[in-house]
């Protein structure tokens, strides 16, 4: 796409406006399920750690084929990989909403995670090819303000249609967003270009990213993240119920309360990272999620938890906005899928083990020691990352 093409500038917007609205549509999906928790125990009858299982179960097929995925959207290209994944989202969706017992909830969401992999991976690789030179991380800290929203709009679009209309209903308007978007898909995406040279096994191009700092600590952030997101998803619904009796539309609308940070400091945090290093926006997204964890067992009541996850909000997004060009920044261009791919691994990855243990600390003590032994555990990773890092590491220009 070349800047003289005057064409250029809208089809780079059209471009990104398909792939941001479905990276927007895959991170809702984590939460979609959250704050309809407590009425799944109820008509289920599943412990808190069966619950832990039915948010996991989103990100194990995607720990499982992310690889392959991003090589599928690095050979085939973007276009195709995308739609097929917003039809298996949209599938998945449908079959959540007629689920009827917890063994087809946990498959249902395994169809939406397949789903979700492929449209995310290939997603946030044309957000990068299509990045001005220069302004990657910028770039991608635009949709990643849209993963952010997605991530806290999913709890609240969860609540509050559950509420007023049933449970199936935000599952139904998940499918229909989802098939909008492959319809916009289809018309606006340029067709794909057969890749122009024979691709490098995954293994050897992965081992040479993860060698680098950039690399290894982009990936162990997008662990770490996750792993929080997915525990505070478990904890946080359960414990403000039984707390302060909320009802699943105010446990989603406090989740929706971090997204205006969430979005407003992503951008910013891509646009530190670009002029000064990523560390600084890694290091300071750390902090902020530790101080989260203290703030949710500390603070009391509603306006407490609303304080609480709007640090949130900003320390997930910073974090975030560095890991990702960090990682993109580990690979050649024609392996960005591939890198997307990683990048997806190591997410499901935290998210499988954060739901999870979630829910067993719930069973087995109770949300303070959640709360305080992952705080702890930031801590630990703060401490490591300024010790192994330089405190500016400018990003390589495109």
């Amino acid at each position: 796409m070349s800047a003289s093409d005057p064409t250029a500038a809208p089809r780079r917007r059209a471009i990104l406006a398909v792939a941001i609205g479905a990276v927007t549509i895959d991170s809702a999906l984590l939460g979609l399920v959250a704050p309809l928790l407590p009425a799944i125990e109820e008509r289920t009858g599943a412990s808190d750690a069966d619950l832990g299982v039915a948010l996991a179960a989103y990100a194990v097929p995607i720990a499982l084929l992310s690889l392959p995925l991003g090589r599928a959207a690095d050979a085939l290209g973007r276009r195709v990989v995308l739609v097929a994944g917003l039809l298996l989202v949209a599938a998945g969706s449908v079959l959540v909403a007629a689920s009827d017992s917890l063994a087809v909830l946990i498959a249902a969401r395994a169809v939406q995670g397949v789903g979700s992999a492929a449209s995310w991976i290939s997603a946030l690789a044309l957000v990068s090819d299509t990045a001005v030179p220069g302004k990657r991380g910028e770039a991608l800290g635009v949709a990643l303000a849209a993963t952010g929203v997605g991530s806290i709009a999913g709890p609240a679009l969860g609540g509050v249609a559950a509420d007023t209309l049933s449970f199936e209903a935000p599952f139904l308007i998940a499918c229909g967003l989802a098939v909008a978007l492959l319809v916009a898909a289809l018309a606006l995406l340029p067709a794909d270009v057969p890749r122009a040279r024979p691709a490098v096994p995954a293994l050897p191009v992965i081992i040479r990213a993860m060698r680098t700092a950039n690399g290894a600590w982009a990936a162990a952030i997008m662990f770490i993240s996750a792993g929080v997101l997915g525990l505070v998803e478990v904890v946080a619904p359960l414990d403000l119920d039984a707390r302060l009796g909320l009802s699943a539309s105010a446990i989603g609308l406090l989740f929706a309360g971090s997204i205006a940070v969430d979005a407003a400091v992503a951008p910013l945090g891509g646009r530190w990272g670009d002029r000064l290093g990523r560390r600084g926006p890694a290091v300071a997204g750390l902090v902020l999620t530790a101080v989260t964890l203290v703030l949710l067992a500390v603070l009391q009541g509603v306006v407490g938890t609303a304080v609480a996850l709007a640090v949130y909000g900003a320390g997930f997004s910073l974090a975030v906005a560095a890991a990702v060009p960090w990682l993109d920044e580990a690979y050649e261009e024609d392996e960005r899928g591939l890198a997307y791919g990683m990048q997806n691994l190591v997410y499901a990855g935290g998210y499988t083990v954060g739901p999870l243990l979630g829910g067993v600390l719930l069973e087995v003590a109770d949300a303070d020691l959640a709360y305080g032994l992952t705080a702890v555990a930031l801590g630990a990773a703060v401490v490591a990352l300024v010790l192994t890092t330089r405190p500016a590491q400018p990003a390589r220009r495109a």
